[in-house]
Protein backbone atom coordinates (compact mmCIF):
# COMPACT_ATOMS: atom_id res chain seq x y z
CA UNK A 1 0.00 0.00 0.00
CA UNK A 2 1.44 3.29 -1.00
CA UNK A 3 1.35 6.13 1.46
CA UNK A 4 1.83 9.54 -0.10
CA UNK A 5 4.88 11.32 1.17
CA UNK A 6 4.46 14.99 1.80
CA UNK A 7 7.06 17.49 2.71
CA UNK A 8 6.29 19.02 6.07
CA UNK A 9 5.95 22.75 6.03
CA UNK A 10 8.83 24.78 7.22
CA UNK A 11 8.57 25.32 10.95
CA UNK A 12 9.36 28.47 12.82
CA UNK A 13 11.94 28.35 15.61
CA UNK A 14 10.90 26.62 18.81
CA UNK A 15 10.67 29.88 20.75
CA UNK A 16 8.49 31.45 18.08
CA UNK A 17 5.51 29.12 18.42
CA UNK A 18 3.23 28.16 21.32
CA UNK A 19 3.25 24.56 22.49
CA UNK A 20 0.23 22.53 21.42
CA UNK A 21 -1.11 22.05 24.96
CA UNK A 22 -1.70 25.78 25.22
CA UNK A 23 -4.14 25.68 22.35
CA UNK A 24 -5.72 22.28 22.92
CA UNK A 25 -7.08 22.19 26.47
CA UNK A 26 -7.89 18.80 27.96
CA UNK A 27 -11.41 19.85 28.87
CA UNK A 28 -13.83 22.63 28.04
CA UNK A 29 -13.76 26.17 29.32
CA UNK A 30 -11.51 29.15 28.77
CA UNK A 31 -8.34 30.13 30.59
CA UNK A 32 -8.01 33.49 32.29
CA UNK A 33 -4.96 35.45 33.38
CA UNK A 34 -4.28 38.67 35.28
CA UNK A 35 -1.84 40.50 37.49
CA UNK A 36 -2.74 39.31 41.01
CA UNK A 37 -0.42 41.57 42.97
CA UNK A 38 -0.99 45.30 43.32
CA UNK A 39 -0.39 47.34 40.16
CA UNK A 40 2.53 49.73 40.01
CA UNK A 41 6.27 49.47 40.43
CA UNK A 42 7.29 46.86 43.02
CA UNK A 43 9.96 44.27 43.79
CA UNK A 44 7.96 41.20 42.77
CA UNK A 45 4.77 40.96 40.73
CA UNK A 46 2.58 37.85 40.63
CA UNK A 47 0.79 36.99 37.39
CA UNK A 48 -1.78 34.21 37.67
CA UNK A 49 -3.49 32.03 35.07
CA UNK A 50 -6.33 29.59 35.71
CA UNK A 51 -8.05 27.14 33.43
CA UNK A 52 -7.31 24.20 31.16
CA UNK A 53 -4.76 26.13 29.12
CA UNK A 54 -2.61 27.25 32.05
CA UNK A 55 -0.27 24.25 31.71
CA UNK A 56 0.36 25.02 28.05
CA UNK A 57 0.80 28.71 28.82
CA UNK A 58 3.53 27.91 31.33
CA UNK A 59 5.22 25.56 28.87
CA UNK A 60 5.07 28.17 26.10
CA UNK A 61 6.53 30.98 28.19
CA UNK A 62 9.30 28.81 29.66
CA UNK A 63 10.00 27.05 26.34
CA UNK A 64 10.01 23.53 27.70
CA UNK A 65 7.37 20.82 27.97
CA UNK A 66 8.81 19.71 31.30
CA UNK A 67 6.64 21.02 34.11
CA UNK A 68 8.07 21.92 37.52
CA UNK A 69 6.92 19.73 40.42
CA UNK A 70 3.47 20.79 41.69
CA UNK A 71 3.47 23.57 44.28
CA UNK A 72 7.25 24.00 44.10
CA UNK A 73 8.84 27.26 42.97
CA UNK A 74 11.24 26.87 40.06
CA UNK A 75 13.59 29.41 38.47
CA UNK A 76 12.95 29.83 34.75
CA UNK A 77 13.67 32.19 31.89
CA UNK A 78 10.39 33.68 30.75
CA UNK A 79 10.29 34.44 27.03
CA UNK A 80 7.85 35.74 24.47
CA UNK A 81 6.69 32.66 22.49
CA UNK A 82 6.36 34.70 19.28
CA UNK A 83 9.77 36.37 19.24
CA UNK A 84 11.90 34.24 21.58
CA UNK A 85 12.84 37.45 23.37
CA UNK A 86 13.65 37.03 27.05
CA UNK A 87 11.16 39.02 29.07
CA UNK A 88 12.48 38.24 32.54
CA UNK A 89 14.04 35.62 34.73
CA UNK A 90 11.73 34.68 37.57
CA UNK A 91 10.04 31.99 39.62
CA UNK A 92 7.17 29.89 38.34
CA UNK A 93 4.83 27.56 40.23
CA UNK A 94 2.34 24.99 38.97
CA UNK A 95 -0.90 24.11 40.79
CA UNK A 96 -2.70 21.21 39.10
CA UNK A 97 -6.41 21.14 39.85
CA UNK A 98 -8.30 20.52 41.99
CA UNK A 99 -5.61 21.36 44.57
CA UNK A 100 -5.48 25.04 43.69
CA UNK A 101 -7.21 28.24 44.75
CA UNK A 102 -9.78 28.06 41.94
CA UNK A 103 -10.03 24.27 41.81
CA UNK A 104 -8.71 24.38 38.22
CA UNK A 105 -5.23 23.99 36.79
CA UNK A 106 -3.39 27.17 37.79
CA UNK A 107 0.01 28.64 37.25
CA UNK A 108 1.77 31.67 38.70
CA UNK A 109 4.67 33.69 37.36
CA UNK A 110 6.66 35.63 39.96
CA UNK A 111 8.49 38.27 37.96
CA UNK A 112 10.20 41.56 38.70
CA UNK A 113 7.58 44.22 39.28
CA UNK A 114 8.66 46.82 36.76
CA UNK A 115 5.82 48.07 34.53
CA UNK A 116 7.65 47.03 31.33
CA UNK A 117 8.23 43.48 32.58
CA UNK A 118 4.64 43.02 33.75
CA UNK A 119 3.10 44.44 30.58
CA UNK A 120 5.41 42.32 28.42
CA UNK A 121 4.41 39.09 30.15
CA UNK A 122 0.72 40.02 30.04
CA UNK A 123 0.96 40.76 26.29
CA UNK A 124 2.65 37.42 25.70
CA UNK A 125 -0.11 35.60 27.58
CA UNK A 126 -2.77 37.51 25.70
CA UNK A 127 -1.41 36.34 22.35
CA UNK A 128 -1.73 32.66 23.28
CA UNK A 129 -4.89 31.09 21.84
CA UNK A 130 -7.51 30.20 24.40
CA UNK A 131 -6.36 32.73 26.99
CA UNK A 132 -8.13 35.96 27.87
CA UNK A 133 -7.78 38.63 30.57
CA UNK A 134 -9.78 37.91 33.73
CA UNK A 135 -12.74 39.96 34.83
CA UNK A 136 -12.76 41.52 38.35
CA UNK A 137 -13.22 38.78 40.93
CA UNK A 138 -13.24 36.00 38.34
CA UNK A 139 -10.60 33.86 40.07
CA UNK A 140 -12.60 33.90 43.31
CA UNK A 141 -15.82 33.29 41.43
CA UNK A 142 -14.29 30.17 39.86
CA UNK A 143 -13.18 29.04 43.33
CA UNK A 144 -16.81 29.42 44.45
CA UNK A 145 -18.08 27.52 41.42
CA UNK A 146 -15.72 24.63 42.18
CA UNK A 147 -16.74 24.47 45.84
CA UNK A 148 -13.46 25.80 47.25
CA UNK A 149 -15.31 28.41 49.33
CA UNK A 150 -18.85 29.65 49.89
CA UNK A 151 -20.10 33.21 49.45
CA UNK A 152 -19.45 34.22 53.06
CA UNK A 153 -15.83 33.07 52.74
CA UNK A 154 -15.53 34.93 49.41
CA UNK A 155 -16.82 38.08 51.09
CA UNK A 156 -14.31 37.52 53.89
CA UNK A 157 -11.51 37.30 51.32
CA UNK A 158 -12.65 40.57 49.75
CA UNK A 159 -12.76 42.22 53.18
CA UNK A 160 -9.31 40.86 54.05
CA UNK A 161 -7.86 42.42 50.92
CA UNK A 162 -9.50 45.74 51.83
CA UNK A 163 -8.73 45.60 55.57
CA UNK A 164 -6.93 48.69 56.87
CA UNK A 165 -6.94 48.04 60.63
CA UNK A 166 -6.02 45.10 62.86
CA UNK A 167 -9.61 44.52 63.97
CA UNK A 168 -10.82 44.50 60.36
CA UNK A 169 -8.12 41.99 59.47
CA UNK A 170 -9.06 39.67 62.33
CA UNK A 171 -12.76 39.75 61.47
CA UNK A 172 -12.17 39.23 57.74
CA UNK A 173 -9.72 36.37 58.31
CA UNK A 174 -12.16 34.62 60.61
CA UNK A 175 -14.92 34.89 58.02
CA UNK A 176 -12.65 33.85 55.16
CA UNK A 177 -11.69 30.70 57.08
CA UNK A 178 -15.34 29.71 57.07
CA UNK A 179 -16.62 30.28 60.62
CA UNK A 180 -19.62 32.31 59.53
CA UNK A 181 -20.43 29.89 56.72
CA UNK A 182 -20.25 26.91 59.11
CA UNK A 183 -22.65 28.64 61.49
CA UNK A 184 -25.20 29.16 58.71
CA UNK A 185 -24.65 25.63 57.45
CA UNK A 186 -25.40 24.28 60.92
CA UNK A 187 -28.65 26.23 61.00
CA UNK A 188 -29.52 24.96 57.53
CA UNK A 189 -28.88 21.39 58.64
CA UNK A 190 -31.18 21.90 61.63
CA UNK A 191 -33.93 23.07 59.29
CA UNK A 192 -33.29 20.13 56.97
CA UNK A 193 -33.68 17.72 59.89
CA UNK A 194 -36.85 19.41 61.09
CA UNK A 195 -38.32 19.46 57.59
CA UNK A 196 -37.51 15.77 57.12
CA UNK A 197 -39.30 14.84 60.35
CA UNK A 198 -42.30 17.00 59.49
CA UNK A 199 -42.64 15.57 56.00
CA UNK A 200 -42.29 12.06 57.42
CA UNK A 201 -45.19 12.81 59.73
CA UNK A 202 -47.27 14.21 56.83
CA UNK A 203 -46.55 11.21 54.58
CA UNK A 204 -46.59 8.39 57.14
CA UNK A 205 -48.66 9.67 60.07
CA UNK A 206 -50.92 6.65 59.87
CA UNK A 207 -47.95 4.36 60.39
CA UNK A 208 -47.31 3.31 63.97
CA UNK A 209 -43.63 4.31 63.62
CA UNK A 210 -44.39 8.02 63.14
CA UNK A 211 -46.70 9.60 65.65
CA UNK A 212 -47.69 12.96 67.14
CA UNK A 213 -44.47 13.05 69.17
CA UNK A 214 -42.68 14.20 66.00
CA UNK A 215 -44.33 17.60 66.42
CA UNK A 216 -44.68 18.02 70.16
CA UNK A 217 -42.60 15.46 72.10
CA UNK A 218 -39.42 16.57 73.82
CA UNK A 219 -36.21 15.11 72.52
CA UNK A 220 -33.70 13.14 74.49
CA UNK A 221 -30.29 14.81 74.93
CA UNK A 222 -28.60 12.40 72.52
CA UNK A 223 -31.03 13.22 69.73
CA UNK A 224 -30.94 16.94 70.50
CA UNK A 225 -27.18 16.98 70.27
CA UNK A 226 -27.41 15.04 67.03
CA UNK A 227 -29.67 17.71 65.53
CA UNK A 228 -27.66 20.72 66.72
CA UNK A 229 -24.26 19.13 66.31
CA UNK A 230 -21.30 21.51 66.17
CA UNK A 231 -19.73 23.78 63.61
CA UNK A 232 -17.37 21.01 62.59
CA UNK A 233 -19.58 17.91 62.87
CA UNK A 234 -22.22 16.93 60.32
CA UNK A 235 -24.55 14.17 61.60
CA UNK A 236 -24.48 11.09 59.40
CA UNK A 237 -27.68 10.30 57.48
CA UNK A 238 -29.72 7.53 59.00
CA UNK A 239 -28.06 7.71 62.43
CA UNK A 240 -30.67 8.01 65.17
CA UNK A 241 -30.82 7.40 68.87
CA UNK A 242 -33.50 7.87 71.49
CA UNK A 243 -36.87 9.22 70.54
CA UNK A 244 -37.70 11.23 67.41
CA UNK A 245 -36.73 14.87 68.06
CA UNK A 246 -39.46 17.50 68.20
CA UNK A 247 -39.88 19.82 65.24
CA UNK A 248 -41.50 22.61 67.26
CA UNK A 249 -38.80 22.75 69.92
CA UNK A 250 -35.90 22.74 67.45
CA UNK A 251 -37.53 25.39 65.25
CA UNK A 252 -38.27 27.66 68.22
CA UNK A 253 -34.71 27.27 69.50
CA UNK A 254 -33.32 28.08 66.06
CA UNK A 255 -35.56 31.12 65.74
CA UNK A 256 -34.28 32.45 69.07
CA UNK A 257 -30.66 31.80 68.12
CA UNK A 258 -30.98 33.66 64.81
CA UNK A 259 -32.77 36.55 66.53
CA UNK A 260 -29.88 36.81 68.97
CA UNK A 261 -27.45 36.77 66.07
CA UNK A 262 -29.35 39.66 64.49
CA UNK A 263 -29.28 41.66 67.74
CA UNK A 264 -25.56 42.30 67.61
CA UNK A 265 -25.74 46.09 67.39
CA UNK A 266 -24.38 45.98 63.82
CA UNK A 267 -20.94 45.25 65.26
CA UNK A 268 -19.64 43.38 62.25
CA UNK A 269 -20.96 45.95 59.79
CA UNK A 270 -19.49 48.84 61.80
CA UNK A 271 -16.12 47.13 61.96
CA UNK A 272 -16.15 46.32 58.27
CA UNK A 273 -17.21 49.75 57.02
CA UNK A 274 -15.88 51.97 59.80
CA UNK A 275 -17.62 53.71 62.68
CA UNK A 276 -19.08 57.01 61.48
CA UNK A 277 -18.07 59.66 64.00
CA UNK A 278 -19.24 63.26 63.66
CA UNK A 279 -17.51 66.27 65.21
CA UNK A 280 -20.19 68.74 66.28
CA UNK A 281 -20.37 71.86 68.38
CA UNK A 282 -20.86 75.62 68.25
CA UNK A 283 -18.82 77.77 65.86
CA UNK A 284 -15.18 78.45 66.73
CA UNK A 285 -15.00 75.71 69.38
CA UNK A 286 -12.08 74.04 67.60
CA UNK A 287 -13.82 71.30 65.59
CA UNK A 288 -11.61 71.66 62.51
CA UNK A 289 -8.53 71.93 64.70
CA UNK A 290 -9.54 68.64 66.35
CA UNK A 291 -9.86 66.97 62.93
CA UNK A 292 -6.40 68.20 61.95
CA UNK A 293 -4.93 67.03 65.25
CA UNK A 294 -6.38 63.54 64.95
CA UNK A 295 -5.38 63.01 61.32
CA UNK A 296 -2.00 64.73 61.87
CA UNK A 297 -2.26 66.94 58.80
CA UNK A 298 -3.97 70.22 57.85
CA UNK A 299 -7.00 68.56 56.27
CA UNK A 300 -9.41 71.34 57.26
CA UNK A 301 -9.05 75.13 56.99
CA UNK A 302 -8.73 76.73 60.42
CA UNK A 303 -9.58 80.39 60.97
CA UNK A 304 -10.42 82.58 63.97
CA UNK A 305 -13.49 83.71 62.03
CA UNK A 306 -16.58 81.83 63.17
CA UNK A 307 -18.41 79.81 60.52
CA UNK A 308 -15.40 78.97 58.34
CA UNK A 309 -16.45 75.34 57.84
CA UNK A 310 -19.41 75.07 55.46
CA UNK A 311 -19.31 71.60 53.92
CA UNK A 312 -18.74 68.19 55.52
CA UNK A 313 -15.11 67.07 55.46
CA UNK A 314 -14.44 63.35 55.98
CA UNK A 315 -11.25 61.43 56.81
CA UNK A 316 -10.62 57.75 57.64
CA UNK A 317 -8.53 56.96 60.73
CA UNK A 318 -7.20 53.93 62.59
CA UNK A 319 -7.84 54.34 66.30
CA UNK A 320 -6.56 51.50 68.45
CA UNK A 321 -6.92 49.03 65.57
CA UNK A 322 -10.53 50.05 64.86
CA UNK A 323 -11.67 51.97 61.75
CA UNK A 324 -13.08 55.45 62.32
CA UNK A 325 -14.64 57.59 59.59
CA UNK A 326 -14.46 61.09 61.07
CA UNK A 327 -16.55 64.00 59.74
CA UNK A 328 -15.94 67.68 60.46
CA UNK A 329 -19.12 69.73 60.19
CA UNK A 330 -20.23 73.35 60.32
CA UNK A 331 -20.78 75.00 63.69
CA UNK A 332 -24.35 74.73 64.93
CA UNK A 333 -26.07 78.08 65.28
CA UNK A 334 -28.91 80.12 63.78
CA UNK A 335 -27.16 81.29 60.63
CA UNK A 336 -28.30 84.22 58.50
CA UNK A 337 -25.92 83.70 55.57
CA UNK A 338 -27.58 81.29 53.09
CA UNK A 339 -24.32 79.38 52.45
CA UNK A 340 -23.65 78.92 56.15
CA UNK A 341 -27.30 77.96 56.69
CA UNK A 342 -26.89 75.17 54.12
CA UNK A 343 -23.74 74.07 55.95
CA UNK A 344 -25.64 73.87 59.24
CA UNK A 345 -28.39 71.85 57.55
CA UNK A 346 -25.82 69.38 56.24
CA UNK A 347 -24.16 69.23 59.64
CA UNK A 348 -27.42 68.29 61.35
CA UNK A 349 -28.16 65.69 58.69
CA UNK A 350 -24.74 64.08 59.16
CA UNK A 351 -25.17 64.23 62.94
CA UNK A 352 -28.38 62.23 62.60
CA UNK A 353 -26.44 59.46 60.80
CA UNK A 354 -23.64 59.25 63.36
CA UNK A 355 -22.61 56.08 65.17
CA UNK A 356 -20.49 58.17 67.55
CA UNK A 357 -20.60 61.89 68.39
CA UNK A 358 -17.61 64.04 69.36
CA UNK A 359 -19.16 67.11 70.95
CA UNK A 360 -16.58 69.92 71.07
CA UNK A 361 -17.10 72.83 73.47
CA UNK A 362 -14.93 75.81 74.34
CA UNK A 363 -13.66 75.00 77.82
CA UNK A 364 -13.34 78.70 78.64
CA UNK A 365 -17.02 79.41 77.95
CA UNK A 366 -18.74 76.69 80.00
CA UNK A 367 -19.30 76.47 83.75
CA UNK A 368 -17.29 73.67 85.41
CA UNK A 369 -20.33 71.84 86.74
CA UNK A 370 -22.00 68.65 85.51
CA UNK A 371 -25.33 70.47 85.15
CA UNK A 372 -23.84 73.18 82.94
CA UNK A 373 -21.96 70.68 80.77
CA UNK A 374 -25.13 68.61 80.38
CA UNK A 375 -27.09 71.69 79.31
CA UNK A 376 -24.39 72.70 76.78
CA UNK A 377 -24.40 69.20 75.34
CA UNK A 378 -28.21 69.07 75.16
CA UNK A 379 -28.19 72.34 73.20
CA UNK A 380 -26.35 70.53 70.38
CA UNK A 381 -29.25 68.07 70.16
CA UNK A 382 -27.22 64.87 69.54
CA UNK A 383 -29.20 61.80 68.41
CA UNK A 384 -30.70 59.88 71.33
CA UNK A 385 -29.02 56.58 72.23
CA UNK A 386 -25.94 57.50 70.19
CA UNK A 387 -22.65 57.26 72.16
CA UNK A 388 -21.05 60.62 72.77
CA UNK A 389 -17.64 61.87 73.85
CA UNK A 390 -17.46 65.41 75.24
CA UNK A 391 -14.27 67.25 74.24
CA UNK A 392 -13.52 70.45 76.20
CA UNK A 393 -11.08 72.24 73.93
CA UNK A 394 -8.75 75.21 74.60
CA UNK A 395 -7.56 73.77 77.90
CA UNK A 396 -4.39 75.83 77.54
CA UNK A 397 -6.47 79.00 78.12
CA UNK A 398 -8.04 77.82 81.38
CA UNK A 399 -7.19 79.56 84.60
CA UNK A 400 -8.55 78.65 88.01
CA UNK A 401 -11.41 76.55 86.63
CA UNK A 402 -9.05 73.89 85.31
CA UNK A 403 -9.19 71.76 88.45
CA UNK A 404 -12.99 71.92 88.62
CA UNK A 405 -13.36 70.91 84.97
CA UNK A 406 -10.87 68.06 85.40
CA UNK A 407 -12.86 66.76 88.38
CA UNK A 408 -16.11 67.01 86.41
CA UNK A 409 -14.59 65.10 83.47
CA UNK A 410 -13.42 62.36 85.84
CA UNK A 411 -16.91 61.72 87.22
CA UNK A 412 -17.91 59.47 84.31
CA UNK A 413 -21.38 57.92 84.02
CA UNK A 414 -24.18 58.85 83.98
CA UNK A 415 -22.60 61.84 82.21
CA UNK A 416 -20.98 61.07 78.81
CA UNK A 417 -17.23 60.52 78.97
CA UNK A 418 -15.42 63.85 78.79
CA UNK A 419 -11.85 65.00 78.51
CA UNK A 420 -9.89 68.24 78.49
CA UNK A 421 -7.89 68.98 75.34
CA UNK A 422 -5.76 71.65 73.80
CA UNK A 423 -5.67 71.36 70.02
CA UNK A 424 -2.98 74.04 70.05
CA UNK A 425 -0.48 72.27 72.32
CA UNK A 426 -1.67 68.65 71.98
CA UNK A 427 -2.27 68.40 75.72
CA UNK A 428 -4.90 65.73 76.47
CA UNK A 429 -4.59 63.99 73.09
CA UNK A 430 -3.56 60.64 74.59
CA UNK A 431 -6.54 60.69 76.96
CA UNK A 432 -8.89 61.47 74.05
CA UNK A 433 -7.46 58.65 71.93
CA UNK A 434 -7.93 56.25 74.85
CA UNK A 435 -11.56 57.35 75.23
CA UNK A 436 -12.17 56.91 71.52
CA UNK A 437 -10.60 53.45 71.52
CA UNK A 438 -12.86 52.42 74.40
CA UNK A 439 -15.95 53.66 72.59
CA UNK A 440 -14.95 51.90 69.36
CA UNK A 441 -14.27 48.65 71.23
CA UNK A 442 -17.78 48.81 72.73
CA UNK A 443 -19.36 49.50 69.34
CA UNK A 444 -17.41 46.91 67.33
CA UNK A 445 -16.58 44.30 69.96
CA UNK A 446 -13.69 41.88 69.81
CA UNK A 447 -13.83 40.11 66.42
CA UNK A 448 -12.11 37.04 67.89
CA UNK A 449 -14.60 36.41 70.69
CA UNK A 450 -18.00 34.72 70.55
CA UNK A 451 -19.91 33.82 67.43
CA UNK A 452 -18.83 35.47 64.18
CA UNK A 453 -20.63 38.74 63.54
CA UNK A 454 -22.84 39.85 60.68
CA UNK A 455 -20.75 41.81 58.22
CA UNK A 456 -23.09 42.41 55.28
CA UNK A 457 -26.51 44.02 55.04
CA UNK A 458 -27.58 41.21 52.72
CA UNK A 459 -26.93 38.72 55.55
CA UNK A 460 -29.28 40.68 57.81
CA UNK A 461 -31.91 40.84 55.09
CA UNK A 462 -31.93 37.09 54.43
CA UNK A 463 -31.76 36.21 58.12
CA UNK A 464 -34.70 38.52 58.78
CA UNK A 465 -36.69 36.73 56.10
CA UNK A 466 -35.64 33.39 57.61
CA UNK A 467 -36.83 34.40 61.09
CA UNK A 468 -40.13 35.66 59.65
CA UNK A 469 -40.71 32.28 58.00
CA UNK A 470 -39.91 30.46 61.24
CA UNK A 471 -42.32 32.72 63.11
CA UNK A 472 -45.04 31.90 60.60
CA UNK A 473 -44.32 28.22 61.17
CA UNK A 474 -44.70 28.63 64.93
CA UNK A 475 -48.02 30.48 64.51
CA UNK A 476 -49.40 27.90 62.08
CA UNK A 477 -52.85 26.40 62.25
CA UNK A 478 -52.47 22.89 63.58
CA UNK A 479 -54.38 21.38 60.68
CA UNK A 480 -52.33 22.71 57.76
CA UNK A 481 -48.95 21.02 58.07
CA UNK A 482 -48.23 21.24 54.33
CA UNK A 483 -48.22 25.04 54.54
CA UNK A 484 -46.07 24.83 57.68
CA UNK A 485 -43.55 22.67 55.83
CA UNK A 486 -43.35 25.30 53.09
CA UNK A 487 -42.36 27.90 55.71
CA UNK A 488 -39.43 25.70 56.71
CA UNK A 489 -38.43 25.44 53.06
CA UNK A 490 -38.56 29.24 52.74
CA UNK A 491 -36.39 29.63 55.85
CA UNK A 492 -33.84 27.13 54.56
CA UNK A 493 -33.80 28.84 51.15
CA UNK A 494 -33.00 32.20 52.76
CA UNK A 495 -30.03 30.66 54.61
CA UNK A 496 -28.87 29.09 51.35
CA UNK A 497 -28.88 32.47 49.65
CA UNK A 498 -26.34 33.75 52.19
CA UNK A 499 -23.83 30.98 51.57
CA UNK A 500 -24.55 30.71 47.85
CA UNK A 501 -26.04 27.24 47.93
CA UNK A 502 -29.23 28.88 46.70
CA UNK A 503 -28.86 31.99 44.59
CA UNK A 504 -29.12 33.80 41.30
CA UNK A 505 -26.52 35.18 38.92
CA UNK A 506 -27.38 38.80 39.68
CA UNK A 507 -26.48 38.31 43.36
CA UNK A 508 -23.17 36.74 42.37
CA UNK A 509 -22.46 39.62 39.98
CA UNK A 510 -22.95 42.15 42.79
CA UNK A 511 -20.65 40.28 45.17
CA UNK A 512 -17.77 39.55 42.80
CA UNK A 513 -17.73 42.80 40.85
CA UNK A 514 -16.19 44.60 43.86
CA UNK A 515 -13.10 42.37 43.76
CA UNK A 516 -9.97 43.67 42.12
CA UNK A 517 -8.80 42.09 38.88
CA UNK A 518 -6.54 39.12 39.67
CA UNK A 519 -8.58 37.82 42.62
Amino acid sequence: LGVPITTPPAQSPRWARPLSSAVTPAWGGDTIFALSSAPGRCGVAVIRASGPGSRGALQSLTGTPKMPPPRVLALRCIRDPDTAETLDRGLVVWFPGPRSFTGEDCTELHVHGGPAVVSGVLRALGRLPGLRPAEPGEFTRRAFRHGKLDLTAAEGLRDLIGAETEAQRRQALRQMEGELGRLYQRWSHTLTQALAHLEAYIDFSEDDNVGEEVLSQGASPSVSSQIWGSAHTVPQPGVTSGRVPTVDVSVRALEQEIQGHLRDGRRGELLRGGVRAVITGPPNAGKSSLLNLLCRRPAAIVSPTAGTTRDVLEVALDIGGYPLVLSDTAGLREATDPVEREGVTRARARLGQADLVLAVLDATSVSPTPLALGAALAALDPPPDTPCVLVLNKADLLGGDRGSLSATCAQGPPEPPATLLSCKTGEGLEELLELLAQQLAQLCGDPLLGSPSLTQSRHSRHLGACVAALARFSRRDSGDLAVAAEQLRVARRELGRITGHVGTEDVLDIIFRDFCVGK
